[in-house]
């Protein structure tokens, strides 16, 4: 009787050789005894302790080690900022993305203190010390920032890969040209409406997408008016994405809320499977 056929096993057979090159061209990760696994619109390979996979949708990709970490046994990353800099950009590199789209590559520290509460209820806290160094890069195209694309790379000790979220997909030229046009609208007067409550604060043009962990890829140009409340006390700023026209956009989708007949959606993420290899 022929073996029934498995498609998480077929995709493994065909995939995990390029992935395990792919993994070690981009962060430098030897998968050695290693397992393929798949859920939906992303697969992967992973050890005992490294961890690859990317979206089969767009130039999107997720990296661990998970014995990264302040505590870990690798340790973080407390260097030079240009080292950790140049690092990010080779893996760019690596991952195919154009050297013209980084808009910039920053560094951020996580600090981090230890505060001892009193019999008498009072806290005293010691001095801040360095938790790691983080690094993110951003995005645009000609000017045209892309709001939603992003690395984020953390490094060990040694400065190897720890932790690594690409998402850096390919744009429509359709929507980079509408981009163009809305940005030269802005320098032209381009009037966000009234929001009340509010005041307008900043007003910028350029394209945003789904994001990294989702079940679509949809992308758009849009104008992004920014507010700031008039009541002190309202942290959070009012948003708004606007056409050519100055009409609300339809937003990109993430993750489909559709109930199905007779029960409730479960979500692929949850229904993950894997093969080894």
């Amino acid at each position: 009787m022929p073996e029934a056929w498995n498609p998480l096993q077929s995709a493994a057979r065909i995939e995990t050789g390029e992935l395990v090159q792919a993994a070690a061209k981009i962060v430098g990760f030897k998968m050695g005894k290693r397992e393929y696994g798949g859920a939906r619109n992303v697969s992967g390979v992973r050890t005992s302790t490294l961890t690859f996979s990317r979206r089969l949708d767009s130039r999107t990709i997720f990296a661990s080690d998970n014995r990264y970490g302040y505590l870990g046994k690798v340790g973080v990353w407390t260097g030079p900022d240009k080292k950790a800099a140049s690092r990010c950009r080779a893996i760019m590199r690596a991952a195919g993305v154009p050297t013209a789209e980084i808009a910039g590559v920053a560094i951020s520290s996580e600090m981090g203190a230890v505060a001892q509460r009193s019999s008498d209820g009072e806290f005293k806290q010691g001095e801040p010390h360095l938790l790691r160094k983080l690094v993110q890069a951003t995005r645009a195209i000609d000017g045209v920032p892309i709001w939603a694309s992003y690395v984020r790379l953390g490094l060990t000790a040694k400065g190897d890969v720890g932790l690594l979220e690409l998402h850096w997909p390919d744009l429509s030229p359709a929507v980079i040209k509408e981009a163009t046009l809305l940005k030269t609208m802005v320098k032209r007067g381009f009037k966000a409406p009234p929001l009340a409550g509010a005041r307008l604060e900043t007003l910028s043009a350029g394209i945003t997408h789904s994001p990294a962990i989702g079940f679509f890829m949809d992308q758009m140009a849009a104008v992004r008016a920014i507010y700031i409340a008039d009541d002190p006390t309202i942290g959070r700023k009012p948003t708004l994405y606007l056409d050519r026209h100055g009409e609300p956009v339809v937003m990109p989708r993430e993750i489909a809320l559709a109930q199905q007949e007779g029960r409730d959606a479960r979500s692929p993420l949850k229904e993950a499977s894997s093969t080894t290899s």
